[in-house]
């Protein structure tokens, strides 16, 4: 076999076989790649949008996501929300035009650094 065909069938084990549901909802969302000339542009059509939209969901849905992971502990959820929350902030000041080196930019880093243990 092919070491793509193989690469292929580890990805359908994976994420196919393991929640068919899941599958099924993001197969029913993208049918619009079905209008891709190759099957690579549909894949490649599909990473980007599914890029947008994980960079457009809302502070308050990836806090979410953190509170209800189970898989964590507890320190490690609440790091990773005030990182969420610090990388969000941070982000909303640079589309505001606030330089990296601004006053502002350095007193939220200062604010949320005591905070983030891993990220020293």
């Amino acid at each position: 076999m092919e070491p793509s065909f193989n690469e292929f069938s580890k990805v359908v084990t994976k994420y196919v076989l393991g929640s068919q549901e899941r599958f099924n909802e993001l197969k029913e969302r993208m049918e619009m790649c079905e209008h891709a000339t190759s099957k690579a542009g549909a894949a490649a059509l599909g990473y980007l949008i599914a890029m947008e939209e994980k960079e457009s969901r809302n502070i308050y849905d990836v806090v979410l996501e953190q509170v209800e992971n189970d898989g964590e502990d507890g320190c490690v959820r609440t790091e990773a929300i005030f990182a969420a929350m610090y990388k969000w902030l941070d982000k909303r000041l640079d589309g505001e035009g606030y330089l990296v080196d601004s006053s502002v930019r350095s007193v939220l880093h200062e604010a949320f650094d005591i905070y983030m243990v891993s990220w020293k």
